[in-house]
C-alpha cells in the first residue's frame, strides 16, 4: 500500500495494489478428475490390448490378472465405457471454453499449445517409425484445443468483448457444428486437409479418408468437438458473471491432488502414456515375460 499525499489541498490518495483472483477449484477439480479417468482409460487399453495377450496368452486365460486383462479388453470396446467417454469429453472441452472465457490472452495460450501439439505429433511419428507402434498423432486433442481457443481468441476481438455478441457467436457456432456433423457427408473426393475439419460424421464414418491411417494414436476432428468448448464459453457469463467460485464452502484440503493434476493437466496428458507404458514394460521385462519388453 502507497500513500500519496499533496500538501497543498491536504489530501491524501491511499493505492491499493490489486488482489489477485483466486483459482475457481471447483474447474480445475472437473479437469483433474477427467485426467484421471482418461489416464484409467488408456491403462485398459494397454492391458487388454497390448500386455494382457502377451502375458497370459491370446485367450487370456487362467488367474485372476488374465480376469482382469480380458476385462479391460471388453471394457475398452463396451458400450458403457462409449458412454462415459462421451459424457468426460464433453466435460473436458467445456470447461477448456469456460477457462477461455476468463482469460485475456487466448491467443498466446493458442499458439503455445499449437507448437506443443507439432511437437507432440514429431514424437509421436518418431516413435511409430523407430518402433512400428501405430501411435501417431497427426490431428488429437491438443490440436483440437488450439484450434478451439484460437477461434475463441478470434471471436472475443472481433466481438470487442461485447457478452451478447459472444453468446450468439457460441449458440451459432454449436448450431452449425452440430448441423454439419449430423446432415452434412463429405463427398469422396474432399482433399484430405479437411480431415482435420470433418473427420467423422454421426455415422462414426469418413468417406473421404481412414481415421485410422491419418491419425491411429489419437484423433480429435474440429467438427463436432468445438461445439463442447463453445457450450463452455456460453455458459461461463451465466455459471461465473463474477469469475468467482460456485461452491466456496466446500473448498479444502480434499481436492488439492485432484485439483494439481487439474492446473497443470498438459504435463499429464504428454507424459501418462510414457510412464504407464514404461512401468508395464519394466514389470513384464522382470517379473512376467522375463526379457520381454511386450512393446519393443
Amino acid at each position: 500500500m502507497t500513500d500519496v499525499s499533496t500538501t497543498a489541498n491536504n489530501i491524501r490518495v491511499t493505492l491499493v495494489p490489486p488482489v489477485k483472483r483466486a483459482r475457481i477449484w471447483e474447474i480445475d477439480f472437473l479437469r483433474g478428475a477427467c485426467i484421471i479417468l482418461m489416464i484409467l482409460d488408456h491403462l485398459t487399453m494397454l492391458l487388454g490390448m497390448y500386455f494382457g495377450p502377451a502375458w497370459f496368452g491370446a485367450d487370456m486365460a487362467g488367474s485372476g490378472g488374465a480376469a482382469f486383462c480380458r476385462w479391460c479388453d471388453w471394457f475398452h470396446t463396451s458400450p458403457e465405457r462409449a458412454v462415459a467417454h462421451a459424457v468426460v469429453i464433453f466435460i473436458f472441452f467445456s470447461i477448456s471454453g469456460i477457462s477461455s472465457s476468463f482469460s485475456r490472452s487466448n491467443v498466446r495460450r493458442g499458439v503455445i499449445l499449437a507448437a506443443v501439439a507439432m511437437l507432440y505429433t514429431g514424437v509421436t511419428y518418431a516413435a511409430d517409425s523407430l518402433f512400428g507402434m501405430n501411435i501417431r498423432v497427426t490431428f488429437g486433442v491438443l490440436h483440437c484445443f488450439a484450434a478451439c481457443i484460437l477461434i475463441w481468441a478470434l471471436v472475443d476481438i472481433l466481438c470487442r468483448r461485447n457478452a451478447i455478441a459472444k453468446a450468439v457467436v457460441s449458440a451459432a457456432v454449436i448450431v452449425t457444428a452440430a448441423c454439419l456433423y449430423y446432415l452434412y457427408t463429405p463427398p469422396a473426393d474432399t482433399p484430405l486437409f479437411f480431415a482435420p475439419l470433418f473427420g467423422e460424421g454421426a455415422s462414426g464414418e469418413a468417406t473421404f479418408f481412414d481415421p485410422s491411417k491419418f491419425s491411429p494414436g489419437d484423433f480429435f476432428p474440429v467438427i463436432p468437438y468445438i461445439a463442447f468448448f463453445f457450450a463452455g464459453t456460453l455458459l461461463a457469463p451465466v455459471l461465473y458473471p463474477r469469475r468467482y467460485s460456485l461452491l466456496p464452502f466446500l473448498n479444502g484440503k480434499w481436492n488439492k491432488p485432484v485439483c494439481f493434476i487439474g492446473k497443470y493437466s498438459i504435463f499429464f496428458y504428454l507424459l501418462h502414456v510414457v510412464v504407464l507404458a514404461a512401468v508395464l514394460m519394466l514389470i513384464s521385462y522382470l517379473f512376467i515375460t522375463p526379457g520381454d519388453w511386450v512393446l519393443i
